[in-house]
């Protein structure tokens, strides 16, 4: 399946700027000094933007051009996973947060802003106020079982 791009015409992609050494897109905020880690297929490296009080999280990306998680070859997406583990230790070890959440937006209506596939990898301390939107009330298992169901169909 072709999915549709979100990227306005001329897209200067800032990760594969990056992936290519080259910082040829002057809007770039990406340093060569922010790269951690770079293989075949993926690579991470520290964020641009952070996130109050806290700023410092990892990106880990596809070195190839995919803007969605539903185009990701499988050999992609499982590498994209186990550097997303190993980032989330390094975290720990670097500089020893509270907890790691990773997080990761598709389409605008899913507040993805690049348009080029990437995970965010984040260090958590306590009360650090990152998620700011009450729990919700339990869902009616019924509900979630027609939903588990209508998943399952889909696959």
């Amino acid at each position: 399946m072709t999915w549709h791009t979100h990227a306005p015409a001329g897209y200067e992609c800032p990760f594969c700027d990056l992936a290519s050494g080259e910082f040829r897109f002057a809007s770039n905020l990406c340093e060569p000094g922010d790269l951690i880690y770079s293989d075949d297929l993926v690579m991470a490296f520290i964020a641009s933007h952070g996130f109050e009080p806290n700023p410092g999280h990892v990106l880990v990306t596809p070195r190839d051009h995919y803007e969605l998680l539903y185009e990701l070859p499988d050999d992609v997406a499982g590498r994209i996973m186990t550097v997303t583990r190993d980032m989330a230790i390094a975290i720990k070890r670097a500089w020893n947060p509270d907890g790691v959440s990773t997080r990761q937006h598709n389409e605008p209506a899913g507040s993805q802003h690049v348009w080029h596939y990437h995970q965010h990898v984040l260090p958590r301390w306590h009360d650090d106020g990152f998620y700011f939107t009450p729990k919700r009330p339990v869902v009616d298992p019924a509900i979630r079982a027609r939903k588990a169901a209508e998943l399952r169909d889909a696959l």
